[in-house]
């Protein structure tokens, strides 16, 4: 989680699957959400003089709504069934999503071709990249790929995209501990097993900011599509359901 935050500007696509795949549903959502906020915040610190006022501007109130509308859908996903239905739905939601990014960013050089050369990035369609991210985020604490595809199609650098989604994901972090909150999914005793985590997450961090400063482009996404290919993995396995994975074991 802190090396692809700070070395990529991402990570849950990865992070995610694996941990509801060590942890559970329910639990692995909730260790990821309380990772992301320190990862975040040592990403946006590192990356705070490359987001750029313009784009930020219709990304911080998607920030707020994509949560918003993150939160009902999760309230759906949890609410309702035994556990054993509840756990298999948020599996699925999360390895779904988790392979959605993956097909994205190997479509990444198609997809930007056909956006065209004079494919721009506006405000409207920041807002709605944002409140998608921002939803992705709540539910299944993924989704950067959707805006990392997009700052690509608008030709935008990895300093300035990274910057972005840095910020934008330090703020939806924050947000996302409202809905986890109020439905019972983060508490003080998985709280409790992210903070014996967090010093790996911030020796990560360390590692990807050096990684991020020295890599040229295409190492750069060289190590991205590697990220996705184990997170494609991961999802994969989440597919077939986690019970049956761990009795294979």
């Amino acid at each position: 989680m802190g090396f692809a935050r700070s070395g990529i500007g991402a990570g849950g696509f990865v992070v995610s699957p694996l941990m509801v795949l060590a942890l559970g549903p329910t639990v692995g959502i909730a260790v990821v959400a309380a990772l992301m906020l320190p990862a975040a915040a040592t990403s946006w610190w590192q990356h705070r003089s490359d987001a750029q006022p313009h784009i930020l501007r219709p990304l911080i109130p998607a920030a707020f709504v994509g949560t918003a509308v993150g939160g009902v859908i999760l309230w759906w996903l949890v609410s309702s069934g035994h556990l054993a239905l509840v756990h298999r739905r948020l599996e699925v939601v999360v390895a779904g999503l988790s392979l959605l990014y993956v097909a994205l960013v190997m479509l990444r050089k198609p997809l930007a071709h056909l956006a065209g050369e004079n494919f721009k990035a506006t405000p409207k369609w920041l807002f709605l990249v944002g409140t998608g991210l921002g939803l992705s985020q709540t539910v299944a604490n993924s989704g950067a790929p959707l805006m990392t595809v997009y700052f690509l199609c608008c030709r935008i650098g990895k300093e300035q995209f990274v910057g972005a989604q840095a910020t934008f994901l330090l703020i939806q972090n924050i947000l996302k501990f409202i809905p986890l909150t109020l439905l019972g999914l983060l508490h003080l005793g998985n709280a409790t097993a992210a903070l014996v985590l967090m010093p790996l997450t911030f020796f990560g961090s360390w590692l990807g900011q050096r990684f991020y400063k020295s890599a040229t482009e295409s190492l750069f996404f060289a190590v991205y599509v590697i990220l996705l290919v184990i997170g494609f993995v991961a999802s994969v396995l989440l597919i077939i359901g986690r019970q049956t994975v761990l009795g294979w074991l």
